[in-house]
């Protein structure tokens, strides 16, 4: 029988049979390398306990999205991920891994960890999706009731192994499996099925539910008429977009700039330890550098969580000042933008009151130039003046202007 897939780490277990052996014993080499895995576990445990204790996060932050209650929930799944990878600590003690009860929940609490942080993953993306895409909320009762069946759906998945599949022939569900105790090599298919479909299937679908919703938010997709249209603005030209968001446009477009580095970083921290298991399912002999490697990268996933936790805290919008995200408003100008690549031209309706301002003004202005043409004296023809007479004159002239000085100058 050939051996299966350990959770993350290089097969080299013995097997006997069709069970699977009651204990490992550890090379120099992979001792070195359990303990810089349990290590890394060790950092994302530290960071949660640092974030619950000393940087609690703020229910009011998220207010309006139950955000709050997704990250909780994927936190947690974090915790009970790097707390079964710091158990094999007790194992570096040892320079062995060896089945018993201890095994038992190690395994079982490795495969909630895995699971639930897929899974949580997974609903923090379809729940942005149904905000931010959809443009809808759910109620607090929708909300508690997706908490606690997820949380149920999670526990079952582990309880169904030694309860319902495990068989004596095939020897313990949750027992030594590599370097460290999981679901045995005797049952290949509930490894492939009960665990790595879900972390395959969370990682894939929530990168596209969230790029679906980066261009929602952006203003790439709209929606007109119950029609759904994909528009492509070029780089230049992307302050088009602008000009179609609202304030509610504004806000979801941070929150989901935020929010889309959780699934981001959980698939890219997936990448290298999917690479080795589907090499492994190819049979390719995958050396244990790359695997601890890999596996070091995933364990790091809620460390990568916190930090992102406290950058993106900061960065989010006070969500306070922001009305519903399913309230409806109109989207001429997005439509327009998206239907013609230019922007809607407007204009501006005077006001009554500027209207009878400047009818004032102007009846002020007449009266005005009416009374300056009654104060002008009429030009007639004169014969010209000789000296004495321009001396005379030029006096007379300095008599008039001194007295149209004097007056009170006209209203303009």
């Amino acid at each position: 029988m050939a051996p299966a897939l350990t959770e993350g780490s290089e097969i080299t277990g013995p097997i006997l049979g069709n069970a699977t052996a009651e204990a490992y014993e550890y090379t120099p080499q992979e001792r070195a390398g359990v303990i810089c895995i349990s290590v890394a576990g060790l950092v994302s445990l530290s960071a949660i306990l640092f974030l619950m204790i000393v940087k609690t996060p703020k229910r009011k932050t998220y207010h309006r999205t139950h955000l709050f209650g997704y990250l909780m929930s994927l936190l947690f799944a974090n915790t009970l991920k790097s707390t079964g990878t710091v158990m094999n600590l007790q194992w570096v003690l040892r320079h062995r891994v060896e089945n018993g009860l201890f095994c038992g929940y190690q395994g079982a609490i490795k495969h909630i960890g895995n699971i639930s942080t897929a899974l949580w993953s997974f609903m923090l993306s379809l729940h942005l999706f149904h905000l931010l895409f959809m443009r809808g909320t759910i109620t607090d009762l929708t909300f508690w009731l997706q908490m606690i069946f997820g949380w149920i759906i999670v526990y079952l998945l582990v309880i169904i192994g030694p309860a319902a599949i495990e068989k004596v022939e095939l020897g313990p569900y949750y027992g030594v499996s590599g370097h460290w105790c999981w679901i045995t090599s005797g049952y290949p298919k509930e490894q492939l099925w009960l665990e790595y479909f879900f972390e395959f299937f969370s990682a894939g679908l929530s990168f596209i539910l969230y790029s679906i919703v980066i261009l929602r938010v952006r203003g790439n997709i709209v929606q007109s008429d119950g029609n759904w249209a994909l528009r492509i603005v070029p780089r230049g030209q992307s302050w088009q977009l602008t000009f179609g968001r609202d304030l509610i446009d504004q806000a979801m477009l941070k929150v989901a700039q935020n929010m889309v580095w959780y699934p981001v970083a959980y698939t890219v921290l997936l990448i290298p330890i999917t690479i080795t298991r589907l090499s492994q399912f190819r049979g390719n002999d995958i050396g244990f550098g790359v695997t601890t490697f890999a596996d070091i990268v995933f364990n790091l996933t809620g460390f990568v969580n916190v930090v992102m936790l406290l950058i993106t805290t900061r960065l989010y919008p006070d969500m306070s000042t922001v009305p519903e995200f399913s309230t409806k408003r109109k989207k001429h100008l997005t439509i327009f933008v998206g239907m013609h690549g230019g922007v809607t031209p407007f204009t501006l309706d005077r006001s009554e009151t500027a209207e009878s301002w400047e009818q004032g003004r102007q009846a002020t202005l007449g009266r005005s130039r009416d009374a300056d043409d009654i104060a002008r004296p009429m030009e007639v023809d004169l014969p010209i003046p000789s000296d004495s007479d321009a001396h005379m004159q030029r006096a007379q002239s300095d008599t008039d202007t001194t007295k149209v000085e004097s007056k009170p100058p006209l209203l303009e």
